[in-house]
């Protein structure tokens, strides 16, 4: 029997018998993890010219230390052309910072809500998923968490491989439509890369 495994912003995610996690909602744009790991834009910029403001990172004033990658001083990591690194919840081991974190620029991803990660049956991190929006599929991973009152969200990648008509995460995005569905447990492969199922 279904399970509801949480309410969030009047969406309903449900677990089904055979594992599969689904919502409907709108879809939000996230760019974190993009650092120019596959010749893209970076996310983030100390000129705020990045693929997302920084405001949308939290930075100065909010949480940025869940998006921003730390240098160990209080500031964020940034290289010498003054782009800003980000990360994902996902996290390759043994990676260097570049390439250690999923880019939303090129790589088509889900972004879930803490309360779905911490309810559903399986690991949500790193396993597969599908995202449909106006008759268009594309498979993605599970590669980020959100903040706690937030459904909905998925990387530049895979908005436009669903065709929306904004793509930016600065002004991009549907408010409906969006159909989200997941497989806990079960390890995502996108372009031949295996993806790890990362325990939270």
């Amino acid at each position: 029997m279904p399970i509801e495994l949480a309410r969030i912003d009047g969406v309903h995610v449900v677990q089904d018998d055979d594992g599969r996690v689904h919502w409907e909602s709108g879809g939000a744009i996230d760019a974190d993890g993009a650092n120019g790991q596959n010749g893209a834009k970076f996310a983030y910029r100390e000129d705020d010219k990045g693929l997302d403001a920084l405001q949308n990172a939290g930075y100065p004033n909010g949480g940025w230390h869940n998006v921003l990658v730390e240098r160990g001083d209080g500031e964020p990591l940034s290289d010498a052309d003054g782009n800003i690194y980000s990360k994902t919840t996902y996290a390759w081991k043994g990676r260097p910072i570049p390439k250690r974190y999923v880019d939303a620029a090129t790589i088509p991803y889900v972004v879930v809500n803490p309360l779905v990660r911490r309810h559903a049956v399986g690991v949500v991190i790193g396993c597969r998923a599908l995202i449909t929006y106006q008759q268009r599929s594309v498979v993605a991973v599970v590669a980020d968490v959100s903040g706690a009152t937030r459904i909905g969200e998925l990387s530049i990648a895979a908005a436009k491989a669903l065709g929306f008509r904004r793509s930016s995460p600065r002004n991009g995005g549907v408010d409906s439509g969006v159909r989200f569905e997941m497989w806990p447990g079960s390890a995502a492969i996108i372009n031949g890369e295996i993806y790890e199922l990362q325990p939270a």
